[in-house]
């Protein structure tokens, strides 16, 4: 059954991924893509970090120990980015930090203090962060932060801080929980205000520019060379959505169709178009990595 509308339309790929056997993915909390094509899952389960290949065969798996490593440091895995050198950029809300590792999970930095959260009134660096990006030619890094501090930490390309923006509320610049980031082809900062049910668009020194409410929570955001924008959203029985830079949605499919989308949380795309959606659903529901082949 093909799902969406016009020239964006696609096709769940059954048994994506081949799962070792014994494994279980568990809530998958985001996906990325790293310059090979290959894709990675953030997940809060046994395996915190699995890399498969387009067809779906199981490469490698990393990051045992790093999350979630006593009963006091519990950790929600929650957003993931690679950049063009493929730098793995890894975020844990409720370790409060932001990690750095090479693609076969060697770490070489981290943000933030393992358990310890940041102090809210001073936007402290962080109070349960959730996603990493980087400006269109890499000089800048950008920290969505997230549950409790509700602003966007601004960073040199070496990750030294610069500056923060944002607090609670439902106006301009203000949020009620910052869940993830990204960034166009136009430099623009793309923030999931999800529980405002709106993204909201800023440039890079944190001025508001506008934002779309056509969106039900979102939840994550992805891009393509086109230009297109693709967005994750975990409201009404979630679904997968297509933008156009200029805030126009073109495709959506929801889980209302057969149930096949459960419980969106994050996103990836590859260069074939295909979108690669992480579900946290609890028990036998939602709790996996789909791949929708575009068709």
């Amino acid at each position: 059954m093909a799902l969406g509308e016009g020239d964006y339309r696609y096709e769940l790929v059954d048994g994506w991924p081949k799962v070792p056997e014994g494994w279980e993915l568990m809530a998958v909390s985001d996906a990325a893509v790293d310059s090979q094509g290959r894709i990675y899952a953030f997940s809060r389960g046994k395996h915190p970090l699995a890399v498969f290949s387009k067809d779906g065969d199981f490469i490698t798996s990393w990051g045992y120990g790093e999350f979630g490593v006593s009963p006091n440091l519990v950790s929600q895995s929650h957003g993931i980015f690679i950049t063009p050198d493929d730098q793995v950029y890894l975020t844990d809300a409720y370790q409060h930090i932001v990690r750095r590792y090479s693609r076969l999970g060697e770490k070489d930095r981290e943000w933030g203090v393992p358990g310890v959260p940041g102090v809210t009134y001073y936007r402290r660096q962080f109070n349960m962060p959730t996603g990493v990006t980087f400006s269109p030619d890499g000089s800048f890094m950008f920290v969505s932060d997230g549950y409790g501090n509700r602003c966007i930490h601004k960073y040199t390309s070496d990750g030294e801080y610069i500056t923060s923006w944002g607090e609670g509320g439902d106006g301009p610049g203000q949020f009620a929980v910052v869940h993830n980031i990204g960034c166009d082809q136009q430099g623009r900062l793309l923030v999931c205000d999800r529980e405002n049910n709106r993204i909201q668009l800023f440039d890079q020194e944190g001025t508001f520019i506008e934002q779309w409410t056509g969106v039900s929570s979102p939840g994550d955001v992805a891009f393509t060379d086109d230009g297109m924008i693709y967005v994750v959203e975990q409201g009404t029985g979630g679904h997968v959505s297509v933008w156009t830079q200029d805030g126009e949605c073109i495709s959506r499919f929801s889980g209302s169709e057969g149930g096949i989308v459960q419980a969106p949380h994050g996103l990836a795309v590859d260069d074939e178009g295909s979108i690669y959606v992480a579900e946290i659903g609890e028990g036998d529901r939602g709790q996996r990595l789909l791949k929708f082949a575009r068709v």
